[in-house]
């Protein structure tokens, strides 16, 4: 927060659309997959022996990482109402992520998940 109301934001240089799209570009999907791919493995590698633990890490960080991105792109969408701005992967995408790591361990994601909603 820099103290800056969200109707001024871009008239700062240090805001402008320009730098936030360039930020964003490098944000793809294939950057975000690995590292969230990186952090599963060390998450992973805690829990070999608690499947069950290694689900419920991976279930809390997939939503608290969708959440952040939600967060953000209502932030852009504030700052910038008409610049159309978002990060290029989709949330369906993160899913897929997770989904993908988690392969092994899918028959326990229904089960977490009715715990959690």
């Amino acid at each position: 927060n820099s103290g800056v109301p969200h109707q001024e934001i871009g008239f700062y240089s240090e805001f402008s659309k320009q730098k936030l799209k360039a930020l964003i570009a490098d944000y793809t999907v294939k950057e975000v997959k690995k590292g969230l791919e990186s952090v599963m493995k060390k998450i992973e590698k805690h829990f070999t022996k608690e499947q069950n633990l290694f689900t419920v890490a991976c279930l809390t960080m997939q939503a608290e990482f969708i959440k952040q991105v939600e967060g953000y792109e209502n932030l852009m969408k504030l700052c910038y109402p008409d610049a159309g701005l978002k990060f290029s992967f989709s949330i369906a995408q993160i899913h897929a992520i997770f989904d993908g790591k988690s392969q092994d361990t899918k028959q326990h994601f229904s089960l977490i998940e009715s715990v959690f909603n």
